[in-house]
């Protein structure tokens, strides 16, 4: 009896060990976008996801689960086989989803496999061209003595011009009324003719829209090369500021390490073609890779501030 208990302790250990050695990938990978057709992560995936098919010989499939603000294709991943052939393009707005979301279906530390870093970009506040102010110093100081009365764009709650205006506002003493959209095209639509007062941009927007409004400045820490002359928000008065947009691939918790490595490997490599590169600086983005530890740090480190801004600007999940 014990050599069949030892035979048997022997067999499992060998099928074990050649599930972990399963080369990788044998089969199409889905990549998850969990908002719909169009929109700058559904663009980012189709950038990438040709690179890495390249590169690993199997097809990456994008597939748009929109829905619940990305809950829907979030959980779906989170939920979903951990064997590297499901994966989230994921961005930085989920370190902040908990303090907006009170139904989360997820823990983004617990559930998720950080892989690497895509890419960074900077938001823009632009206001409609009819009103005086031409700084954001003139801007703050115009909001102010118009409490209330002033308007401002978001994609709803949790998303990144959501969190720059909330930041903006708890540090600035604005008080303003939301207009949630459902497109960035339709909120500077808006801001163009003057049905709100102001906006934080996807950058490509505040560019192809410079004539018929006012970028005032960027909410990351430098300045946008498509926007150079525009300053920081921070440069601009309102010190510290900072709210940077990036975005990531992330899998199921539980993935195997030497397959986040391939991945990981894959998307830095992609990352440096010349034609990559190109097509995201003329979406005002930053092709940026990253190692899966300093992934996630990232969202652990803005889990902490997206906490603290929802904290000073007593935003409460719903």
């Amino acid at each position: 009896m014990p050599k069949l208990i030892v035979a048997a302790a022997l067999a499992a250990a060998c099928i074990g060990s050649a599930n972990a050695a399963e080369p990788y990938p044998t089969k199409p990978v889905r990549l998850i976008v969990a908002a719909g057709p169009g929109g700058g992560d559904d663009f980012t995936s189709r950038l990438l996801a040709p690179k890495l098919a390249e590169i690993l010989g199997q097809q990456f499939v994008v597939e748009n689960r929109p829905g619940a603000g990305g809950m829907i294709g979030q959980t779906f991943v989170a939920k979903s086989a951990p064997d590297g052939y499901t994966l989230l393009l994921a961005g930085g707005s989920m370190a902040g989803a908990r303090y907006v979301n009170g139904n989360m279906a997820y823990d983004l530390t617990r559930d998720f496999t950080p892989i690497s870093l895509i890419e960074t970009s900077p938001f823009v506040l632009v206001v409609t061209a009819a009103l005086p102010a031409r700084s954001v110093s003139e801007f703050v100081a115009l909001a102010r003595s118009r409490p209330g009365k002033m308007s401002f764009g978001t994609l709803g709650a949790g998303q990144i011009p959501y969190w720059s205006a909330a930041l903006f506002h708890s540090m600035t003493g604005v008080q303003a009324v939301e207009v949630p959209y459902k497109t960035p095209a339709e909120a500077l639509t808006d801001v163009i003719t003057g049905r709100i007062d102001y906006y934080f941009s996807p950058v490509v927007g505040a560019v192809t829209n410079r004539e018929k409004l006012r970028a005032l400045g960027v909410t990351t820490r430098e300045r946008s090369e498509m926007l150079p002359d525009v300053p920081t928000i921070a440069e601009a008065g309102i010190a510290g500021y900072e709210m940077p947009a990036w975005r990531s691939i992330m899998g199921p918790a539980g993935m195997r390490p030497e397959v986040v490595q391939i991945l990981n490997k894959a998307i830095a490599k992609g990352l440096e073609a010349p034609d990559l590169r190109e097509r995201f600086k003329n979406a005002g983005s930053t092709p940026l890779a990253s190692s899966p530890e300093e992934l996630r740090k990232r969202y652990e480190d803005w889990m902490a501030i997206f906490g603290k801004i929802a904290k000073d600007a007593k935003i409460q999940p719903h």
